[in-house]
């Protein structure tokens, strides 16, 4: 860690004076959504103020959401941050957006079509976790980025887990790769490789267990969390545990539509029970879940870790939910373990595609979680049968695949379609959804491939 330190303030020193003299040199822009579907620009520049936007043909100055951090906080917090972030809350949806006459992706009063993707980053982990980040096969963020962007997407869905590269790489494959949580890491796992994409539509953030606080939750807070920024609030302090929980919040798909996003980040897969860590904090999350979703009569929540979606390992077998937020669902004594009103849950952290529905009043649970890091190895076809994925909670069918990709959902004469597409964007499998009524249920046509044809 130490080694990390000196190599960062070395270079600081030899070029960061440089880069920070760039006027107006953008590293990257985006708009977010957050709390009511707030929309906001974001500009992360090496410039020593922010740039002036063009919004519906008048000059608006953004403001700093944070300034560059020249030093590492502590040896607990190594990381270095030498780009600001700048700001500007956007007055409605459809507003003209342009940055150094560049339009800006439109915010869309009613989303027909989204591209759904997580688990994104390149993991460079001690000590046998080295994936090649330097090989576009092995890593093809870049190549899923430029094809999810020709869809031409109304919105994006990351469901999180964008930073990976946590160790000094000890392969070839990941030769001269950054690492650790500052602002390097941050360029090669998300900025760089996600630009096409994050210039084609507005994004919803989710947040990943690799962005807690222990690990990426500064990034997360200087770049991705759609709320105001606060010092007190951001993982820079080692003792800030209360920043590992943020509280839920709605974002309109239109007047019957919303999504719900849901931060678990300090969620633990094996830790449950009443009384264990998190399970009080997010039972009180999952209330405010349950308010959120009166005020439309469709609602998808998003989350990073599943509660009703399945693992697999060859040694172990299948691995189900997570145990946190299992016990926290149990708390509230819900008929249908979800708050009432979720059709539809959206989730990454197993790297895979997966599509589950269940018997009974359960949401339908879709796992996205293949869109760069590591793959899980491929699942075994043969479920147990009667398959109980949580207490009482029967899995009635189910689709997985373990190949790199993203997904596509969009409404069509009223009805949702899913479509899981592969790195080039060729549809592998075409799912029509019932989200009507419970039970939920999908009817899936698998698709011939480009590469699967050869």
């Amino acid at each position: 860690m130490r080694q990390y330190i000196i190599k960062a303030i070395i270079g600081l020193g030899l070029c960061g004076g440089a880069q920070l003299a760039i006027a107006g040199s953008e590293v990257s822009s985006y708009v977010a959504l957050g709390p009511q579907g707030q929309a906001m620009v974001r500009v992360v520049t090496q410039a020593p103020t922010c740039p002036v936007l063009e919004v519906d043909g008048l000059r608006k100055a953004m403001d700093t959401r944070v300034e560059p951090r020249q030093t590492p906080l502590s040896v607990e917090r190594p990381a270095i941050f030498l780009v600001r972030v700048c700001e500007l809350n956007l007055p409605s949806a459809g507003t003209d957006v342009r940055l150094d006459g560049r339009q800006l992706p439109v915010v869309h009063a009613v989303v027909r079509k989204m591209v759904l993707l997580g688990d994104t980053g390149c993991r460079v982990k001690w000590p046998a976790a080295y994936q090649s980040c330097n090989d576009p096969k092995a890593w093809p963020l870049a190549q899923v980025a430029l094809s999810a962007a020709a869809e031409k997407p109304d919105l994006v869905i990351h469901v999180g887990d964008y930073h990976y590269r946590e160790s000094p790489c000890l392969s070839a494959g990941c030769a001269n790769s950054p690492q650790g949580y500052g602002y390097d890491t941050w360029e090669a796992d998300f900025f760089e490789p996600l630009r096409p994409l994050l210039q084609a539509a507005p994004w919803v953030f989710t947040r990943g267990n690799h962005e807690s606080c222990a690990r990426a939750g500064q990034g997360w807070f200087r770049f991705l969390d759609p709320r105001p920024f606060e010092a007190t609030h951001a993982c820079d302090d080692p003792g800030q545990a209360a920043a590992d929980f943020t509280a839920p919040y709605a974002v309109p798909l239109g007047p019957q539509h919303q999504l719900i996003v849901f931060d678990s980040a300090a969620a633990s897969d094996k830790n449950g029970g009443r009384g264990a860590p998190g399970v009080a904090e997010y039972a009180a999350q999952f209330q405010q879940v349950a308010a959120l979703a009166k005020s439309r009569p469709w609602n998808w929540l998003v989350l990073h870790h599943p509660v009703l979606g399945y693992g697999y390992q060859p040694l172990t077998g299948f691995q189900k939910g997570n145990a946190t937020l299992l016990s926290a669902l149990q708390e509230m004594q819900s008929p249908a373990l979800f708050p009432q009103g979720i059709q539809l849950t959206l989730q990454g952290h197993v790297h895979t595609f997966e599509l589950n529905g269940f018997k009974g009043q359960q949401p339908m649970t879709l796992i996205t979680g293949f869109g760069g890091s590591l793959l899980e190895q491929p699942f075994s076809k043969d479920l147990p049968d009667p398959f109980q994925l949580a207490p009482g909670v029967i899995l009635a069918q189910t689709q997985s695949d373990q190949q790199f990709g993203y997904t596509v959902l969009e409404q069509r004469d009223g009805h949702w379609t899913l479509v899981e597409k592969d790195v080039e964007g060729h549809p592998r499998l075409r799912c029509a959804l019932q989200l009507e009524q419970a039970p939920y249920k999908f009817e899936c046509t698998p698709l011939a491939t480009r590469a699967d044809s050869h």
